[in-house]
């Protein structure tokens, strides 16, 4: 078996397909639980400023 991702073939042996059909099939039958995760955003002023301080030289 063969599959095409991003420009690039991966080729797997038959062993490494059913093993991937396999869970492939397990996680369709139960999908993970949507996160809860929040993204904690840096203080806007904080990230201009270390910006700042970084690149101030270059132009």
């Amino acid at each position: 078996m063969a599959t095409e991702s991003f420009g690039k073939i991966v080729h797997m042996d038959d062993e490494f397909a059913d093993r991937y059909l396999a869970a492939e099939a397990a996680m369709k039958a139960n999908p993970p639980k949507p996160s809860n995760h929040k993204i904690k955003w840096a203080d806007p002023k904080k990230f201009a400023a270390a910006l700042r301080k970084e690149y101030q030289n270059e132009k």
